[in-house]
């Protein structure tokens, strides 16, 4: 943060004008507190066990405009970390539908490996150690949300193990009532929407474009560098830099025009501008004979060569 500070007055630029976007790992109290104190606004996303509860239950929620599609939010103030914030209860339809198809993904292999599991414990002379199946079972579990979706019970009779499980149907609907799509944006914009934090919050799929862009994409590459002296490698840095701004500045531009458009979209955009130049003979000539290549294949309708 002190780095932060140091630029913004080094270039002049007021903190109160700055906006951090934050990920999850920063949300701490100690950062918040640093924030606070180079006066800077920031976004972050809290953890779902760190918001209030009567904000992860929360369902009167409203749908946001199509600048944010299958969203929906609502604000509040809420107390975190001991202070007040702008708090807003985000439910998105898409992340929702691909936690679900993660869960599913999870659960059914782990059920399979339970299922394998329990019929090798059937086999005349199996012989397994306690702590060895329970560690194999809660790593099956590990996956988010996968333990409390599946309910095992492992029991030793006659002197063999048994194991037997179930899905719980009900967690399944409160996880999808309550959680899957969740999540908790929270900024120190008391004055801002439901919808800005939450654009905000979006807003790092686009610098995560930029380095995928930069590592394996087809534009603005890293490499080849070609540069062993570290003049000539800062260079090099320096261009792929302001090729970026470039590109960012040309978007922002064309986002008025195209909301949510990508740097992928813009690029595939310009490359179908063509330029066609057509050259005429001049006024009165007459057009003189044309010669073609002899390798040029002939009209099949006359046999002849084309005119």
């Amino acid at each position: 943060m002190h780095r932060i500070a140091t630029w913004l007055e080094r270039n002049r630029i007021a903190p109160e004008t700055v906006t951090l976007v934050l990920d999850k790992g920063p949300a701490a109290l100690a950062n918040m507190l640093e924030l606070e104190k180079a006066g800077v606004g920031w976004v972050s996303a809290l953890p779902w066990s760190q918001a209030p509860a009567a904000l992860r239950s929360s369902q009167q929620l409203t749908l946001l405009s199509s600048r944010e599609p299958g969203v929906s939010a609502a604000a509040h103030i809420a107390v975190v970390h001991g202070t007040e914030y702008l708090c807003v209860a985000k439910y998105s339809a898409s992340f929702a539908g691909e936690q679900l198809h993660s869960l599913t993904s999870s659960v059914s292999k782990a059920m399979q490996s339970m299922r394998k599991l329990a019929r090798e414990l059937l086999r005349p002379g199996a012989s397994y150690a306690e702590s060895g199946l329970r560690h194999r079972i809660t790593r099956w579990l590990a996956p988010q949300f996968v333990g409390a979706l599946i309910n095992c019970q492992l029991e030793q009779r006659d002197g063999h193990w048994h194991l037997q499980f179930d899905f719980d149907r009900q967690a399944l609907e409160r996880l999808m009532a309550q959680r899957l799509g969740r999540t908790v944006p929270i900024s120190n914009r008391f004055d801002w929407t439901a919808e800005q934090p939450i654009t905000a919050d979006s807003g790092q799929r686009h610098i995560e474009q930029v380095f995928r862009g930069l590592q394996d994409g087809d534009w603005l590459g890293w490499g080849p560098m070609y540069r062993w002296i570290d003049r000539n490698i800062r260079v090099h840095a320096f261009y792929r830099k302001l090729g970026i701004s470039l590109l960012q500045y040309l978007r922002r531009q064309a986002e008025l025009a195209w909301p949510g458009l990508s740097i992928e979209q813009l690029l595939d955009e310009l490359r179908q501008i063509q330029k066609y130049t057509l050259l005429y003979p001049p006024q009165g000539a007459k057009r003189g004979p044309t010669a073609w290549p002899p390798s040029f294949p002939k009209n099949p309708r006359y046999n002849k060569d084309w005119p």
